[in-house]
């Protein structure tokens, strides 16, 4: 196989769920800042972010990290909540654990590089039993010590632990600063994902090596 490894974020990616990001932003934006946030401001300020990098964005001031930790714990509990409530959309994309199981039967490796924070990603570990496929290890994700996309720290980190060269790794992004830190990773191909026609023309337009609908558009011959 040319391409031995696979890396996937998770919000939007394995999860179809940024809208809820979204909502629960908006009306946490909106709150400090006085006015909604613009059309294009949650993609490119918020979108593959750290919670810790978005907060002082929001607030309009500098905040320390327990602050930002005590913030991002209610605005992810909000999240969570929301998500809960709608228990239809607990669920990956469809195909995802067909491929996870796809890449393992054929000696390619896979991880997550996910901006989430510990507390949300020990909740997908647990409601998607994640470590079924996936080592502890090759979950990476917003542990306060590397920034948030468009830098490359997420996705370098990952493919760095699956022992692979990044030439030798695919990722599968939703969004433009993610698609950014892929390029910026230098993986060998990076796909793009969306849940709705939106958003795969978003991540056409950032100029991804193919757009998916589903991970059951996603097959061998994609690693050749």
């Amino acid at each position: 196989m040319t391409y031995q490894g696979i890396v996937f974020d998770f919000n939007g990616t394995l999860l179809f769920d940024m809208d809820l990001h979204e909502i629960v932003w908006r009306k946490v934006a909106e709150g400090h800042l006085g006015r909604p946030l613009a059309d294009n401001e949650f993609e490119h300020t918020f979108v593959g972010r750290t919670n810790a990098e978005i907060w002082p964005k929001v607030l309009g001031r500098e905040v320390d990290s327990a602050e930002a930790r005590t913030r991002s714990e209610e605005k992810e509990a909000t999240y969570r909540d929301l998500l809960l409530s709608t228990p239809e959309r607990i669920r990956l994309v469809d195909g995802a654990i067909e491929l996870f199981e796809l890449c393992l039967d054929n000696n390619i490796e896979i991880a997550i590089g996910t901006a989430s924070g510990p507390t949300n990603v020990e909740f997908y570990i647990e409601t998607f039993h994640l470590h079924r496929w996936f080592k502890p290890e090759s979950i990476v994700f917003d542990d306060g010590t590397m920034p948030g996309k468009p830098h490359p720290a997420l996705f370098s980190t990952a493919i760095a632990r699956l022992g692979l060269v990044p030439a030798q790794c695919l990722v599968v992004e939703d969004g433009v600063l993610g698609i950014q830190a892929a390029r910026a990773a230098g993986a060998g191909k990076v796909y793009g994902i969306g849940s709705d026609e939106a958003g795969r023309a978003k991540v056409a337009a950032a100029g991804v090596d193919r757009v998916i609908h589903t991970y059951r558009d996603v097959t061998l011959a994609d690693f050749r």
